[in-house]
C-alpha cells in the first residue's frame, strides 16, 4: 500500500517539478498553436497565448518549410511540461510513410521584437519606405 501511495505522488510530482517557474521560459506542448520556420534548425513557434518563442534544432529534420506536420515530444511525456533541450520535433508530410524526420531541440528561448526584427532584415522582408518618415515597415 506504501508503495501504491509512492508512486501516485511521484506520478503528480514529476509533471509538476518540470513546470516553469514564474518569469522563466515555458512552451508547452498542448499550449501550441502554429509555427513558422526559419531554416532547417530554427522554428518560432507561437503559443494560444499568442507568445513567440525561438526552438534551436539539431538532428536530421531537413527541408522543414516543405514539410507540414510537426508533432513536440517532450522526454517527460507530459503535455503540461515546457519543451526543453533534448526534447524531440517530428516533421513530416501528411499521408507520406510513417518515418517523420525527428530532429532535438536544443534551445527554446522567447523571440523578441529585436529578433522578429534582426531575422526580418536578414532575409530581406522590410523595406524602408519614404512615407515612414525613416521607420522601417514590413512589405505589405
Amino acid at each position: 500500500m506504501r508503495r501504491i501511495g509512492l508512486a501516485v505522488i511521484l506520478a503528480v510530482m514529476v509533471p509538476a517539478a518540470a513546470l516553469a517557474a514564474p518569469g522563466d521560459i515555458c512552451l508547452r506542448q498542448d499550449r501550441i498553436e502554429g509555427w513558422n520556420v526559419l531554416n532547417d534548425h530554427t522554428l518560432i513557434v507561437t503559443d494560444k497565448a499568442n507568445k513567440k518563442f525561438k526552438l534551436s534544432l539539431t538532428g536530421a529534420c531537413h527541408s522543414l518549410q516543405f514539410l507540414t506536420r510537426l508533432t513536440f515530444h517532450p522526454f517527460s511525456g507530459s503535455a503540461l511540461s515546457c519543451l526543453t533541450r533534448n526534447d524531440a520535433v517530428e516533421a513530416s508530410l501528411p499521408g507520406y510513410g510513417p518515418s517523420p524526420e525527428r530532429c532535438l531541440i536544443t534551445d527554446v528561448e522567447d523571440y523578441t521584437a529585436a529578433m522578429e526584427h534582426a531575422d526580418q532584415m536578414a532575409e530581406g522582408n522590410y523595406y524602408h519606405h519614404p512615407d515612414t518618415h525613416g521607420e522601417i515597415g514590413a512589405i505589405p
